[in-house]
């Protein structure tokens, strides 16, 4: 899907000529957060609010805003956008680094676009051709590592029960700091940023080549079917679309969307579809991981789609965090039955494990030396299960997860968030009415090690 790495060289050559800055994803890529008005253009650098009155009379500020285009203008110039610093710390690293502003230039949605890009002056409004959107927080999950603004089951939670307490009299979750970033989300039905993306989308399409619909759950928003209803209306042949969803919508949510994709795909007004849905690992532990979750209900939901739609991929994102290691073991066994049942020369069904970035206390690195065990025995089984299915890809992605896991972490760090990982689930389960030591067993004694942590810390402050 991205990706001509034998160009890498060449194009970084090309790039670096136009400026040792310059980066396409800051023009051809864009995700919008219709729901709270927020933009980036690459996932790196930290969204930025797009002001009303750059759309009111141009749509395209979806993407194209005044702070974007500045940031454009760096580039070609020569200067780094400070937003960037991730790339630029690699950059600027002995020897011959590769980072991820060199990476963009060589996918399929940049390459067509070099001649174009490298010749304006930054102040152009131009259409990116990969776009992904969200157009609303509407969800019925409330994952333990999602957030308010951008689910409405945990904005309903913690209107009526509170920011979750953690350790140093810290709250997570506390809607204020929301409301200070911009980040309550608007109602569809109100939203003048939705209204600006329809604006914009007859002429988006012009050159768009990767389309994808986030959420939120975007299969319980009416935007995302409207999107589907346009383009079985007037087809994209050369667009690749996809959406994600939890799989575990209201049955009449599912319908709509399997009926309304049934003709996309039969008569080709896609290049090619994806669903991409979320699981962390393997049953009551994926559940626990995704409050919301019923497993069996999601695989009876992820087989009607395969079944119905035989040439139909779908990913798989787990975001691998400390509660995956436990049942990992079973997730494995679990991919690879599907992809005996569901893989064929058509379509296959895929797997990306990136490690939780966030919250802190969800982060496999805060578990103790003898997970690091449990990890290796993960990868061993994926190494004698490849001629069954599971990808060398896979296996490397599960090692770069615990060369990371073994990385020195100070100790006081470590402290803090597994008294945070005790506090959050204590909470959580005092909720939510979940039982972390009758769903993870295996996991008694660090969760003991935890709380006994967070004992210490209250009666060192009564003193």
């Amino acid at each position: 899907m991205f990706g001509a790495i034998d160009k890498l060289e060449e194009m970084k050559s090309k790039v670096n000529a136009v400026s040792p800055c310059f980066c396409m994803a800051k023009w051809m890529h864009v995700t919008i957060h219709l729901m709270t008005g927020h933009t980036h253009s690459c996932y790196l650098p930290a969204t930025h609010k797009i002001p009303l009155d750059e759309i009111k009379d141009n749509p395209s500020a979806l993407h194209n805003t005044k702070y974007k285009k500045e940031q454009r203008k760096k580039m070609l110039k020569g200067e780094r956008p400070a937003e960037c610093g991730i790339c630029w710390s690699i950059e600027d690293l002995p020897g011959n680094q590769v980072s991820d502003r060199h990476m963009r230039s060589v996918d399929s949605w940049t390459m067509p676009f070099f001649d174009k890009i490298s010749k304006s002056t930054g102040d152009e409004d131009v259409n990116p051709s990969y776009v992904e959107v969200s157009f609303s927080s509407a969800c019925n999950f409330k994952c333990s590592y999602c957030a308010p603004h951008v689910s409405t089951s945990w904005m309903e939670e913690i209107r009526k029960q509170g920011p979750y307490p953690l350790s140093d009299n810290m709250s997570h979750q506390w809607l204020p700091w929301f409301e200070e970033n911009g980040l309550l989300p608007i109602d569809e039905d109100v939203n003048p940023y939705v209204d600006a993306f329809w604006k914009w989308w007859p002429d988006l399409v012009k050159d768009l080549m990767f389309f994808r619909i986030t959420g939120g759950e975007p299969l319980l928003s009416r935007q995302t079917f409207k999107v589907m209803e346009w383009i079985n209306e007037h087809s994209l042949p050369k667009l690749e679309l996809s959406i994600n969803s939890n799989l575990g919508i209201p049955e009449k949510q599912f319908n709509k969307f399997l009926e309304l994709l049934k003709p996309m795909l039969e008569q080709k007004k896609v290049k090619d579809f994806i669903l991409h849905t979320s699981i962390d690992t393997y049953g009551a532990h994926a559940e626990y991981i995704r409050h919301g979750l019923n497993f069996k209900a999601f695989e009876a939901n992820l087989c009607r789609y395969l079944d119905e739609n035989p040439t139909a991929p779908v990913a798989f994102m787990c975001t691998f965090n400390n509660l995956s290691v436990a049942g990992f073991h079973d997730f494995i066994d679990w991919v690879i039955s599907l992809r005996k049942r569901y893989n064929n020369e058509q379509r296959s069904i895929l797997l990306d494990i990136p490690h939780l970035q966030g919250p802190l206390w969800l982060s496999a690195r805060i578990l103790p030396g003898e997970y690091h065990a449990i990890m290796q025995d993960h990868i061993d089984y994926m190494k004698s299960r490849l001629d069954d299915g599971i990808l060398p890809a896979e296996v490397f992605k599960m090692e770069r997860i615990l060369e990371w896991m073994k990385s020195p972490a100070e100790e006081a760090w470590l402290r803090t968030e597994r008294k945070n990982f005790y506090l959050f689930f204590s909470e959580h389960d005092r909720r939510r009415g979940t039982d972390f030591l009758k769903t993870f067993p295996t996991m008694s004694q660090f969760w003991y090690d935890c709380k006994k942590l967070v004992l210490e810390e209250k009666l060192n402050s009564s003193r």
